[in-house]
């Protein structure tokens, strides 16, 4: 960098910039005094359209405008209801919703749209919305690309079938709306996601591909180089302009202004440049996972790839003993630099995604040099429909090169999705293996010239080492955890041992449409569960365990294993079809089922399961009455978890706790059925004596809980009340001594 001034400059301001948004964090706060007061509200606004898209939802395919209000100059995300007329961009809109807040974070790996809307200056959305008004006047380039993608996206439907079209679809134009769901999981799952996006690598193909082209056909160097650099921003502004996008159509520019100007171009400096740009623009964009990427890899591979492929000492080249077969030679290659970009790469999946998906190491060998041809086919094929739609048949060898390659890339992701090991799940790395993770590839990069490639490879192999090691029993861990985490109406507890074994009791929500993937399922990837030692289900009402029916139907794929599945042993005829449908979903998967009744206990190392209720063989009419009530013991630690105990259940369970005469005051208890006012009552707590007490429940939930009798009662007896939808996911730990509330995410 000492050779690139400007690239040291832009270095400097870079790390200005990422100060000062830690110093002042996101006005969190701000936003919910000013947009969540609106939530639910019907709004009548006006505004200039500056953007507008085709969104998938449940109901179908709608479309999106992005508007900027007057006057006071808030951008809101307005989904259209069927059947509205579409304004065009830059138009004026008068235009009326149902006002709705971007979900904020309330877990640990959940998704927060709120923080990741805040990039893009967006404040809430509009749904349902209907145009009241517009003018007729509006921006003419923006709306004829608009158009322009609509009509390539045609000429693809029309030349394709419907999934390898979404593909191409997504691939050229950014159009996503037509994507399946379960494809695209399965390109993410494997590593090959990026050929879903408009990427850096579509650009340099598209951008490099015009340039020469036009200058075989006789077109001037320079005219060459300003015609290519507006194709390319026509082209990204066609497609929406995303980050990685921004990223390398400003840096093609630079190239070619370089040819213009007929300097030298150098592609640190370009990036350098490129990446102080965007954050001048907007220094948010530090925490979004396309900006690091994208300018992560470029570094990666400018700087670290070849410390990990080029043989430099004179020594070492001198000793190499040399390869005659020429395919042996470039196999080699391929499969170092492939492995390279993992080392690149990976501290970014896990600090993201929290799991790398192994295989894409190979995988990507196949896919990217596939995509050029990929591409190629997809262009040529737009190109005859356009010029010769009344002859379909002359796209038909582009058609057919497309499903054969995409055919191609879904066989091996099925393959690969198959095998042992997929996908790896550490987790989150600490903030200080990330940081020791760069030191050491830094070290990498300025020792290349004087290390030999085997001691560079050790120490690349030492950094990766670091970031996955996971520490063994009383090694840096700080005791037994248990995790409430907020999933709305509902109920679900993570426990984690001192040893590293992993449970999960409940898990459902009746608020939470798609609970267990959106907010169990990312929680558990965070914490680098990819084992859970058994999964408990207190009883089978929907907000207790839809979430984990989602878990053993997508648990294996997603990188998740249940190793085994505990039910209440109840009567069979008290085994209502929740339950079978619990037994029957753990049975098709091979996950075995055991069930626990009163009295019987789980010793894993210094953590007992008891289970307190219900009798083996009860039978009874409502669930709620058999919910299992386990407790978990760690030391002088102890946790009550009551599912949705009530009436008789509970009386049958207090009437034991009494008979066993449990000695101390009990350190947690999780306050039945959400918080109900006609369970928790007071014989209970005047015997346990609670030091916390967490209650799981929803927002403005329609039950009114947790009622007040109940709270009246909690702080009658001293406990130490927890709501979840106020801390959000709340986290104590214990070395069997002393408990701590290690971090409640919401008051974090």
């Amino acid at each position: 960098m000492v050779k690139r001034p400007l690239g040291l400059i832009c270095l400097l301001m870079s790390g200005l910039l990422f100060l000062l948004t830690r110093s002042a964090p996101m006005p969190s706060e701000e936003y919910d005094q000013k947009y969540e007061q609106l939530q639910g509200q019907t709004l009548t606004l006006i505004g200039r359209v500056y953007k507008k898209e085709t969104a998938r939802q449940a109901k179908g395919v709608v479309m999106v405008l992005y508007l900027k209000t007057d006057p006071e100059g808030a951008r809101v995300m307005c989904y259209l209801s069927p059947d509205q007329s579409q304004p065009e961009v830059g138009s004026h809109v008068r235009i009326r919703g149902k006002a709705a807040c971007f979900e904020r974070a309330s877990n640990p790996g959940q998704f927060d749209a709120r923080s990741y809307y805040r990039i893009f200056g967006i404040s809430y959305r509009l749904n349902q919305a209907v145009i009241l008004a517009k003018t007729t006047k509006y921006d003419i380039l923006p709306e004829k690309l608009f158009l322009l993608r609509a009509y390539l996206a045609d000429c693809l439907s029309g030349a394709l079938p419907e999934k390898e079209a979404s593909v191409m679809q997504t691939m050229l134009l950014g159009e996503k709306s037509g994507m399946e769901k379960e494809l695209k999981k399965l390109y993410q799952r494997n590593g090959i996601a990026h050929i879903l996006a408009i990427s850096g690598l579509h650009i340099s193909m598209l951008g490099m591909g015009f340039y020469r082209l036009i200058r075989k056909c006789g077109v001037p160097m320079k005219a060459a180089a300003v015609l290519s650099a507006g194709a390319l921003v026509l082209y990204g502004m066609m497609t929406g302009f995303s980050v990685s996008a921004l990223r390398a159509i400003f840096m093609f520019g630079l190239q070619m202004l370089a040819v213009l100007t007929e300097r030298t171009y150098d592609t640190l400096t370009a990036a350098a440049l490129a990446a102080v740009s965007i954050l001048l623009y907007q220094p948010l964009y530090f925490g979004h996972s396309g900006f690091v990427f994208s300018f992560g890899c470029v570094f990666g591979i400018a700087l670290v790839l070849p410390a990990l492929t080029e043989n430099n000492t004179k020594a070492e080249k001198r000793n190499c003993p040399p390869v005659k077969n020429v395919l042996i030679l470039r196999a080699l290659k391929a499969v170092s630099g492939g492995i390279g970009i993992a080392v690149i790469t990976l501290p970014i999946y896990l600090w993201y995604y929290y799991q790398f998906p192994v295989y894409s190491i190979l995988l990507n060998l196949l896919v990217i040099p596939l995509m050029s041809v990929l591409m190629a086919a997809g262009l040529l094929l737009v190109a005859c429909r356009m010029i010769c739609p009344w002859f379909p048949g002359l796209a038909f060898p582009f058609s057919l090169g497309i499903r054969f390659i995409l055919g191609i890339y879904e066989k091996m992701c099925s393959l690969c999705g198959n095998l042992p090991g997929n996908l790896l799940t550490p987790g989150k790395p600490e903030v200080w293996r990330m940081v020791l993770y760069l030191l050491l590839l830094l070290f990498l990069v300025q020792m290349k010239k004087k290390l030999r490639l085997s001691a560079r490879w050790g120490i690349a192999a030492l950094a990766v080492g670091i970031l996955l090691w996971i520490p063994g029993p009383g090694i840096f861990l700080p005791g037994m955890q248990i995790t409430f985490l907020d999933v709305g109406q509902g109920d679900c507890i993570y426990v984690e041992s001192r040893q590293g074994e992993r449970y999960l009791i409940d898990g459902g929500s009746s608020s939470v449409s798609s609970v267990g993937e959106y907010r169990i399922m990312p929680f558990l990837k965070y914490q680098g569960a990819g084992r859970l030692d058994a999964v408990f289900v207190t009883h089978p009402d929907e907000d207790h365990c839809n979430g984990i029916r989602e878990l053993l139907e997508q648990g294996e794929a997603e990188g998740i294993r249940v190793k085994n599945l505990v039910l209440p042993d109840i009567a069979d005829g008290a085994r209502n079809e929740g339950y079978q449908e619990l037994e029957q979903a753990a049975e098709t998967r091979g996950i075995p089922v055991s069930y626990i009744g009163r009295g019987q206990q789980i010793i894993n190392r210094d953590l007992t399961f008891a289970c307190l209720h219900p009798r083996s063989g009860a039978s009874c009419k409502e669930a709620n009455e058999y919910s299992m009530v386990l407790k978990l013991t760690c030391g002088n630690f102890s946790v009550m978890l009551t599912g949705d105990v009530e009436g008789a259940g509970e009386k049958q369970m207090i009437d034991y706790l009494q008979k066993e005469k449990s000695a101390g005051r009990l350190t947690i208890l999780k306050a039945a059925h959400h918080g109900s006012g006609n369970s928790t009552p007071n014989e209970l707590l005047e015997d346990q004596r609670p030091l916390y007490t967490v209650i799981s429940c929803g927002k403005n939930n329609s039950y009114g809980h947790p009622h007040a009798e109940l709270l009246e009662r909690l702080a009658h007896c001293g406990s130490n009340v927890m709501v979840t939808y106020e801390t959000g996911a709340v986290t104590f730990r214990t070395d069997g001594k002393k408990v701590r509330v290690a971090k409640s995410f919401l008051l974090k």
